[in-house]
């Protein structure tokens, strides 16, 4: 599931879990689902920021890649 589905999917665990007309094992089953999405989805926007860089142009003319985390 991509970044971007995970992230709806938790949306959409949230609104169910705002709602009142729900059972407490559905409940727990829509929260341990929402627990695992936020799981994966940070790790995967972790891993992204360590790969993001931005190319800067020197002085002379030279591309050079610059670490975000720097």
């Amino acid at each position: 599931m991509s970044f971007e589905k995970k992230v709806q999917r938790l949306e959409e665990i949230v609104r169910a879990l705002e709602s009142k007309d729900m059972s407490l094992e559905k409940g727990l089953k829509l929260f341990e689902e929402g627990i695992s999405c936020l799981r994966d989805a940070s790790a995967e926007l972790s891993k992204s920021e360590a790969a993001v860089q931005v190319l800067r142009e020197r002085v002379d003319g030279i591309l050079e890649a610059t670490d975000l985390r720097a």
